[in-house]
């Protein structure tokens, strides 16, 4: 019999769970239809994508190397550069046994991230209030507060229920000090600390405050079973001292740290409290604040729960109410932290405790703040209900749901802009999964953006070790590495990828931006007329990968590299003659695919290339042949015993469906022709 009332609540609060999972579906539409292959941008999304997928990877292949991430060989603990987001992996192993793909996953990470938070705070809430109305107040307050949407590229600040659970697990322990009770307490220490490390360490400071008030009014004797509580929390921090040592050790080892003079620019003023989120819908073009406002300085939280929190912080002033001043010391608190440098509070903070010095944005305390909001918010309505005697549950239940809408419809960016993303492996990553290194993997062009943040979400399809990557830092020999590709200092750039060693170069020739076309093509020419480097093949849509010689002597190549493939383009002239006989339009191609025809100018055999789906895909094998019949046609082409062609190319399984050839015919002086797309589908 006592089973079935816990199992009513934990019924109960999975539904309230699911209520936020909801919300945070249409307050963040259209993100929920559209999970497998969108994220908010291809930056940090990417990166947390790529966290996401190696935590779990190294949980079942090597835990004890966790930090030993597969970005910027051969450097230990780069998982450090950034968050680790461990806690968060951990909720979603099930989504990555599915085999989701990482995007997939971190798609449903931040849907999660935003209803725990809400979850969070109702329950904070409603322990505080005993009141369910405060705590849907509270949490739909805090759940979809404009500064969590401001964080959209980042999934561990977004993720800050724990902060609130926390909280929530010392004033359950202070009402009854349980071991059980510690034991949840000690469970949420752990996943708060493993989940997001700002908002364990931010959250801390208010936490900490809360428990030695509560600790103050015992009396002597209760006092002593606040040991189950430190025990509990002692376990829960020797178990995340192996996640933070390694943040520790790489600020030792490669000078990877965050200067005052950086974190006094993210402190915030006063304008920025009334500086709307960009993506607000109702606020946009208000002109309130900064114009133009600043990444991460937008912390506006809405008129309506400004309002209803100042008729808590009354509450807590004249009233003396507990919860009250319990929201309070959240609001001032993070409040006064979001002003970072420019007050005493966080500047003893920075100096005295090393883990503040690890904090590049000051005003990210905004999101302390932001939970005090919404816990006075719910205190004030649930004061409200109580004021007006309004004992039924529907007129709470009104109340409420009036209350949450205004909050909602304030709050609101939907709909969302989404990136389309690749949430499925390319032929070229495909193929790097399978090929053994003995070093490291260099992928160009190189930049550190967007461009390597595509590299990291990649990179969990083949786990090779990137030499260049994305996170919070940059190395020593990844920007080395970029200095010299961009100087074009060619020979000192294949020495350095001999050293580092690094195993294979990779090209991805539709993505090289036009400072870069020059200095890679130096590169590549360089590397191969010296046999240091070594094509291998071109995959599609134009993607090359090569060896480094010296590092992987056995690196066998598979493909011819054009004639053409780096060359500058040439002028268009339809004067170029020639023809494409094979394959016809349309036709199916089992196999091989053949590309046959001729190309000729009096007294010249053109050059040949063929572009496949965009990008020249290199000859499997070459050949020029006597046309005598185009030579009896045409007599004043003259001899045209090299004027035919025939052209072989390897496609593999994968790479079935329709694709489109192009043929460009060239001359001796630069001119160029491109002959009309022609369609085929490939078989194997």
């Amino acid at each position: 019999m006592a089973r079935r009332p816990v199992t009513r609540r934990a019924l109960r609060e999975a539904a309230v769970l699911a209520a936020f999972l909801v919300l945070t579906a249409a307050m963040t539409w259209p993100w929920a239809a559209h999970l497998r292959d969108t994220s908010f941008d291809p930056g940090d999304s990417y990166l947390a994508s790529w966290i996401l997928a190696w935590d779990v990877h190294q949980i079942f292949r090597d835990p004890f190397h966790l930090f030993d991430a597969n970005i910027f060989f051969p450097y230990r603990d780069t998982l450090a550069f950034s968050e680790h987001l461990f806690g968060i992996a951990l909720l979603l192993i099930p989504a990555f046994t599915a085999g989701l793909p990482p995007l997939t996953v971190h798609g449903l990470a931040m849907l999660l991230a935003f209803a725990l938070s809400g979850y969070g705070a109702f329950r904070f809430a409603r322990t505080l209030t005993g009141s369910t109305l405060a705590g849907w107040v509270a949490g739909v307050a805090f759940a979809f507060v404009p500064y969590r949407f401001h964080h959209l590229p980042h999934l561990p600040y977004v993720f800050a229920g724990w902060m609130a659970l926390l909280a929530e697990a010392v004033v359950l322990f202070s009402r009854r000090r349980t071991w059980l009770r510690a034991a949840w307490l000690g469970t949420a220490f752990l996943m708060s600390g493993l989940s997001s490390i700002h908002w364990f360490v931010l959250g801390l400071v208010p936490t900490a405050a809360m428990a030695v008030a509560l600790l103050w009014r015992e009396a002597p004797g209760p006092r002593r079973e606040w040991a189950r509580a430190a025990a509990a929390v002692g376990a829960a921090g020797i178990a995340l001292v192996p996640f933070f040592l390694p943040y520790l050790r790489v600020t030792k080892a490669y000078g990877l740290r965050r200067e005052a003079s950086e974190a006094a620019g993210y402190s915030a003023r006063l304008v920025h409290w009334i500086t709307p989120d960009w993506n607000m819908k109702l606020w946009q073009g208000s002109g309130m604040g900064e114009r133009p406002p600043q990444g991460e300085l937008c912390l506006f939280p809405g008129l309506l729960l400004i309002v209803l929190a100042a008729c808590g912080v009354w509450l807590a002033l004249a009233k003396r109410n507990a919860p009250a001043r319990t929201g309070l010391l959240w609001l001032g608190l993070g409040f006064i932290g979001s002003f970072g440098m420019r007050t005493p509070f966080h500047l003893a903070l920075y100096h005295a405790v090393p883990l503040f010095r690890a904090i590049r944005v000051p005003a990210r305390w905004a999101m302390v703040a932001d939970l005090g909001l919404a816990l006075l918010a719910g205190v004030a309505i649930a004061a409200l209900a109580e004021r007006l005697a309004w004992r039924s549950r529907r007129a709470q239940a009104g109340l409420g749901v009036l209350v949450c809408a205004l909050l909602l419809a304030e709050d609101r960016v939907a709909p969302l802009y989404l990136h389309r993303g690749q949430p499925d492996p390319d032929p070229l990553t495909r193929a790097l999964a399978a090929t053994p290194m003995r070093g490291g993997l260099l992928q160009l062009p190189d930049d550190f953006g967007e461009t390597n943040a595509r590299y990291v979400l990649r990179s969990a399809d083949h786990w090779k070790p990137l030499v260049n990557g994305y996170s919070g830092f940059q190395t020593p020999l990844a920007g080395r590495l970029h200095e010299l590709l961009l100087a074009s200092r060619t020979t000192e750039m294949l020495d350095a990828l001999e050293t580092a060693p690094v195993s294979y170069v990779t090209l991805r020739r539709m993505n090289i931006p036009e400072g870069q076309r020059g200095p890679i093509r130096a590169l590549v020419d360089a590397g191969l007329s010296s046999g240091r480097l070594r094509f291998i093949r071109r995959f599609r849509p134009g993607d090359d990968l090569f060896a480094v010689v010296r590092n992987e002597p056995g690196a066998v190549s598979v493909e011819t590299l054009s004639r053409m493939s780096y060359a500058a383009p040439g002028r268009e002239d339809a004067a170029l003659t020639g023809n494409v006989d094979a394959p016809a339009e349309d036709q199916t191609v089992r196999g091989t695919l053949e590309v046959a025809g001729w190309a000729r100018l009096p007294g010249e055999d053109l050059i040949v290339s063929i572009l496949v789906d965009g990008g020249e895909r290199p000859f499997r094998t070459f050949t020029r042949f006597p046309r005598p019949d185009v030579q009896a046609a045409v007599p004043a082409l003259g001899d045209c015993t090299g004027a035919g062609f025939r052209a072989t190319f390897a496609f593999y399984p994968g790479e079935e469906g329709s694709h489109e050839i192009v043929a460009v015919f060239r001359s001796a002086d630069g001119r160029e022709r491109h002959y009309p797309p022609r369609k085929f589908v490939w078989r194997p």
